[in-house]
């Protein structure tokens, strides 16, 4: 048997629901309980309700990054 017929390596490491998201603890190990707990939250509500909580989550996040961030300098 050649190498051409040889199916192509899937990494398998990261597990999905069956919607196909990244559950929110393979998301990202060094995520914080907070964010773990948050995701499982807005991941618990209908569909059409989840926009709102990921954007409240992308924000806080994205504040924490931004006075976390060293490179930004002392303010």
């Amino acid at each position: 048997m050649s190498t051409d017929d040889e199916p192509a390596t899937v990494d398998t490491t990261e597990t999905t629901d069956a919607s196909g998201t990244p559950s929110p603890r393979e998301s990202s190990d060094s995520a914080t309980d907070d964010t773990i707990a948050a995701l499982r939250d807005i991941e618990s509500k209908p569909l059409g309700e989840r926009a709102q909580g990921y954007q409240e989550l992308a924000d806080r996040l994205r504040s924490e990054l931004e006075h976390s961030d060293p490179s930004r300098g002392a303010s």
